[in-house]
């Protein structure tokens, strides 16, 4: 605001020096670009060269930040879109003893519409600012196939760090509760009608946690996603059974100290009940759970510049913009087959041919490899031999593709270079910027350092990388990397060149047996008595 005074006293002062000096003479518009009339410049002269500098373009610029109004989002640092929740009052409570039915007033404030993801969290590891999650509790954690599902297995300080990484803190009770149930109190996120399999991942519809944007049905009043279901959620306040008994009824903070923190919303594992969105919950700030995450409130969306560089995306924008075209990412679905080549000598190395098999995409555009066998077998990239009998691994590595071949576009202010979108150098309000990114001022936005360890060139939440760009939709887009089961080359092996003439006549003096028993052999693989592997 104060930047848009400065502008129009600025504006103003340079009317009153043109024409008639009337103020009238030039409307000052925000969010509209205009320009002036200069008067015309005096003729240089010999003595004192006079360079015209090229007039100033003002670029369109919303100084207030997004609207603080209902439905309004706004894409944030790492990737979340925030939703707007107008201050105001709210029915708060149900017919439970420990948050019985209130009216409660709560200041605006903007909360992340989803939980924090894997792969937000995972950028705040990166930085320092963040510890691991229990490995117990977040077995997906670090998997590129579940960067969208909620990180779990955070305890209570640890969730407070994240918020605090991006200039943010857990929401109290009341905010959380207002954010599920909207301003009239609705039973559930999505209103009053009874839980079910496409409104919530609860009651084990799923029977793991899934992606934080998979339940669009059971969206909130305010636009918050997985209020209920899927994971519980750390909120600030310390638990009392009684403090909605005596608490405050404007922006209530919750009790001063306490033994627990208050939890809120319900998991994957959990029936009907838990599921409403005035139900109660607490734990001891040190533990976590296979099915507990969190959620961030900003006070301040704008506080932070602009990334200079971020990825473009496909389909769908970041924060709803409707699609030009549909993506339609389709990925190989990779199998392998062994061919044994058993040829029957006894003085040949048996050997198996393994080949990968794809749907889509030509071999030649994905990376193999079969540890211990050789390849490629003649030209072909996707064929390994292995010679020796045993346990094998097959890896393949490659790309998706959109088959649909969407054209990749940038957000407002960004300018697509190359495959990158770059800020176009507008000012903002924020000038600071996350750690391992400093703030470039000739170009108003944020650009990694040097050294720093943190790739903050991600996509938004419920987006997958897909050649350099974001895409939408997840459900096609699955790990690049396959680990085939183990298998066995299928032959028996024999190799005369190493056997031992104590056993085996036909030997030379020189050749040792390395196979002599059982333990030489791997199952179903067992020793035939001489020098050999074979199947039972």
């Amino acid at each position: 605001m104060k930047r848009f005074l400065c502008l129009f006293v600025f504006m103003f002062m340079l009317s009153a020096c043109m024409g008639d000096g009337n103020p009238s003479d030039a409307t000052i518009l925000p969010n509209v670009t205009q320009s002036s009339a200069a008067t015309e410049p005096p003729a240089p002269t010999a003595e004192s060269p006079v360079a015209v500098e090229p007039s100033p373009t003002l670029v369109s610029i919303n100084l207030a930040g997004p609207p603080m109004e209902l439905g309004s989002k706004y894409r944030y640092v790492d990737g979340s879109v925030l939703a707007a929740v107008p201050g105001g009052e709210f029915t708060m409570g149900y017919y439970s003893s420990d948050n019985p039915i209130h009216k409660v007033t709560l200041s605006e404030f903007w909360i992340y519409s989803t939980k924090i993801t894997n792969q937000q969290y995972a950028l705040c590891v990166q930085a320092g600012k963040c510890t691991s999650p229990d490995p117990q509790n977040a077995p997906h954690f670090g998997d590129a196939r579940f960067i969208n599902f909620p990180v779990t297995g955070v305890n209570y300080d640890q969730a407070a760090a994240y918020c605090s990484f991006v200039n943010g803190r857990l929401p109290t009770e009341a905010e959380w509760e207002k954010t599920a149930r909207g301003p009239d109190g609705n039973l559930f996120p999505w209103g009053n009608e009874g839980p079910v399999c496409d409104l919530l991942n609860f009651k084990f519809c799923e029977g793991t946690t899934t992606e934080v944007i998979d339940y669009p049905q059971g969206v909130s009043y305010f636009g918050a996603l997985d209020m209920a279901g899927n994971a519980r959620e750390w909120v600030a306040d310390w638990y009392s059974p009684t403090y909605y008994s005596e608490a405050p009824v404007e922006d209530p903070l919750g009790p001063l100290i306490g033994e627990k923190r208050s939890v809120r919303g319900s998991s994957y594992r959990d029936g009907a009940d838990p599921s409403l969105s005035a139900h109660r919950f607490s734990l001891l700030p040190t533990e976590n759970l296979p099915d507990l995450g969190f959620r961030c409130i900003v006070d301040n969306p704008t506080h932070f510049a602009p990334a200079c560089e971020q990825l473009a995306f496909v389909g769908a924008g970041p924060i709803g913009e409707s699609a030009t075209c549909t993506p339609d990412v389709q990925c190989n679905k990779v199998g392998i087959s062994q061919a044994p080549n058993c040829t029957g000598k006894p003085d040949f190395i048996a050997y198996t041919i393994v080949t990968f098999s794809l749907s889509n995409t030509p071999p030649d555009m994905w990376t193999y490899d079969v540890p211990g066998c050789s390849s490629p077998v003649g030209a072909e990239k996707n064929k390994f031999q292995c010679d020796y009998p045993g346990d094998y691994t097959a890896s393949v590595e490659g790309s998706c593709v959109d088959v649909n071949a969407c054209a990749s576009a940038c957000p407002a202010h960004y300018t697509m270079v190359g495959d990158a979108c770059v800020w176009d150098g507008a000012s903002t309000d924020g000038t600071a910027c996350m750690a391992g990114t400093v703030y470039d001022p000739l170009n108003h936005c944020c650009v990694a350092e040097s050294d720093s360890v943190v790739n903050y060139n991600i996509c938004p939440t419920g987006y997958y990388p897909l050649n350099g760009a974001c895409v939408e939709n997840s459900k096609k887009i699955v790990d690049s990397k396959l680990q085939a089961v183990m298998f066995n080359n299928g032959c028996a092996f024999t190799n005369k060149r190493s056997c031992d003439p104590s056993k085996d006549p036909a030997c030379a003096p020189s050749e040792v047996c390395l196979v002599t028993s059982n333990a030489g052999c791997k199952p179903p693989w067992f020793w035939d008595g001489k020098c050999s592997c074979r199947l039972r």
